[in-house]
């Protein structure tokens, strides 16, 4: 052994940092994942950073090249979610089984050193007994059969089956937690846990949501894993910034951590998944720290970045773009990152303004036929169908069920472009029959098995509708046949259409009835409400501008007697905006799209007083909230 230590800082031998690296992987680096290969590829990545630091020497054997250590006892394939039932009193047991500990811990070491096969396999011969010696103490002392099995059946040799339970005491030997904790945790959407979720509410997770993907729990189980004033360093999905799920993470860590560092990564495509990002770096407060009590975190100041799509270095702006926050501005519904004049503005338009969901409308989701293919018809077909009706009466009946329907992508900026699309309204709450219609039928029926709703992969979704009726019952249909504002709900550019009656709309938009719709659609254009949705929605990345949930919370004042002039001044505007942008040659006469653009401008100016912006905020608004 001493000749082992002597040879590893020889430097005729190796490099300097090949000892040091040494004596870090076997005493202060350990890994988990649930994916066998994951340990592998970590542990190849390991053994080629200590070949990079061996010279080569043809004169020798193996070209002087030291054979590389056995990591199986450092990375280890197991579920990190899942701990261990163990009893609550472990200090007497500890006792009980320290000798053991003792040996299995040299065993281990002696096994990291190992060269031969032979002393290998005595190793982890060695290692088993004492595993089992082990599970049969602690039996008696009290811990259920279950766990002491599971702790003499954990076998870090086996290269190819991975522990259903993670306990770094029992797997590496360690109990008074880790001083860093890095980790990029799997994005697994909600929908694809449903079998785990009940395993991972019994284990207690106090950031536990039903509606919760994966990724959160990491969080805290890596601040479970951090010794006092330990860090924790995740790259993972932004959303739990900002969505309703993330709340209880939220109010985790800005209770219980000292957050030193984030990063937004939400307009920067980090992975070749479609997936926002956000990189955290942050300290595990105790009341005992020497950061005082936690519930004083409040005053820590937070380093942070917003980066967007960006040209150049990420790294280099990243480290030329910090800003910091007050931890205590992090408030629990959503986390905005913006300096103080920037999160000042966006208090005080909320305070002027009442979220649009309060108003006096209703907001509802396009039609989900199921099968477009099917529903969605072009003039030509609707034509076909009506000829084949064998009454008037059948006609005219047919015809009350197709209706002209608007796409997310026919949606401008005050302006649609309807595309000759028809659907077929066969609303389940309408209750037809569809004999009652037998050209309307027949044309349905010529799809055959595609319309049969039993969830076999390429037919509909099962629902309990008939198989001509489309998906979802749209029971609030007759809005669609009243004026209102529609928006395409998954778009980078947020634009809103004031749109007569009659059009029907398609799933990939969102629409509004109600009051003072030519009023709402102005102030839903505006830059004040435009700055405040991206803002809001930064986290999520531009796509998610047209969620919902920020379309019905953004504040729009209310018309007051106070107010009123600069409304009806609005509403004036926006009835000229639709004189022109409603024309059939709007999209090509470049003159009125210029004529609007005025309008517009004028609408703004008009907002800004609405919501008694100074001329430093009017500013900020028109940066950009830069």
């Amino acid at each position: 052994m001493l000749k082992d230590i002597n040879d590893a800082f020889d430097e005729s031998m190796n490099y300097p940092d090949y000892a040091r690296k040494l004596y870090l992987i076997e005493n202060c680096i350990y890994g988990v994942d649930i994916q066998p290969i994951a340990i592998q590829i970590s542990k190849l990545r390991f053994f080629i950073s200590l070949i990079l630091d061996q010279k080569v020497d043809k004169s020798r054997d193996n070209f002087g090249i030291k054979p590389l250590p056995n990591l199986e006892t450092k990375f280890v394939s197991a579920n990190t979610l899942i701990g261990l039932e163990k009893p609550k009193q472990l200090s007497f047991g500890n006792n009980i089984i320290r000798k053991e500990q003792e040996e299995l811990k040299y065993v281990r070491h002696k096994y990291f050193n190992a060269k031969t096969r032979q002393e290998k396999l005595d190793c982890q011969k060695e290692d088993k007994r004492l595993r089992q010696e082990m599970a049969k103490k602690l039996k008696e002392i009290g811990y259920q059969e279950e766990s002491a099995e599971k702790i003499a059946s954990f076998d870090p040799f086996d290269q190819n089956t991975s522990c259903d339970w993670f306990d770094p005491e029992w797997m590496f030997g360690l109990t008074d937690g880790f001083d860093i904790v890095i980790g990029n945790p799997p994005y697994v959407r909600q929908e694809k846990i449903k079998d785990l979720k009940p395993i991972l509410q019994n284990q207690r997770y106090k950031v536990f949501v039903s509606t919760a993907d994966l990724y959160t729990y990491f969080y805290e189980k890596g601040y479970d894993l951090l010794c006092p004033e330990g860090i924790l360093c995740f790259i993972s999905s932004n959303k739990w910034m900002r969505a309703k799920y993330g709340e209880k993470l939220r109010k985790f860590l800005k209770e219980n951590t000292k957050i030193l560092t984030l990063i937004d990564l939400g307009g920067y495509p980090v992975f070749e998944q479609t997936v926002d990002t956000n990189i955290i770096l942050f300290q595990k407060v105790v009341e005992s720290s020497e950061f005082g009590d936690q519930r004083n975190l409040g005053t820590s100041v937070i380093k942070f970045v917003n980066v967007g799509r960006i040209d150049g270095d990420v790294i280099e702006y990243i480290r030329n773009n910090y800003k910091t926050i007050l931890q205590e501005k992090l408030s629990d519904n959503a986390w905005i990152l913006a300096d103080e004049k920037i999160l000042a503005l966006k208090e005080k338009i909320e305070k002027i303004g009442k979220p649009l969901k309060d108003w006096d409308v209703g907001i509802y989701f396009g039609i989900k036929t199921g099968f477009n293919e099917a529903f969605i018809i072009d003039t030509e077909t609707r034509d076909r169908i009506l000829a084949n009706c064998k009454t008037e009466d059948e006609k005219r009946r047919t015809e009350e069920l197709i209706k002209p329907v608007l796409r997310g992508r026919d949606i401008g900026r005050y302006y649609y472009k309807w595309a000759g699309l028809w659907v077929i309204g066969t609303f389940p709450s309408k209750k037809i029959n569809i004999d009652d219609y037998p050209a309307l039928k027949e044309y349905l029926a010529s799809f055959g098995e595609r319309l049969f709703q039993d969830g076999k992969p390429g037919h509909r979704k099962k629902t309990p509708h008939k198989w001509f009726e489309i998906q979802d019952d749209t029971a609030y249909y007759s809005e669609f046949e009243k004026e209102k504002i529609v928006w395409n709900r998954i778009t980078n550019k947020i634009t809103f259409s004031y749109v007569v009656n009659n059009y029907y709309a398609l799933d990939s938009t969102f629409m509004i009835t109600g009051e003072h719709l030519k009023y709402l659609t102005a102030l839903l254009n505006s830059n004040v409400i435009a700055n405040w949705i991206k803002l809001t929605a930064a986290t999520l990345g531009e796509g998610s501008y047209g969620a919902k949930i920020y379309i019905e919370n953004s504040p729009i004042p209310p018309i007051t007697s106070q107010n009123q002039h600069l409304a009806h001044q609005i509403e004036s505007l926006v009835s000229q905006i639709l004189s022109f942008t409603q024309s059939d040659d709007y999209l090509e006469n470049s003159w009125k799209q210029a004529r609007v653009k005025e309008l517009e401008r004028e609408i703004d100016q008009l907002v800004y007083k609405l919501y008694g912006l100074t001329e430093e905020e009017i500013k900020i608004i028109e940066e950009g909230f830069s």
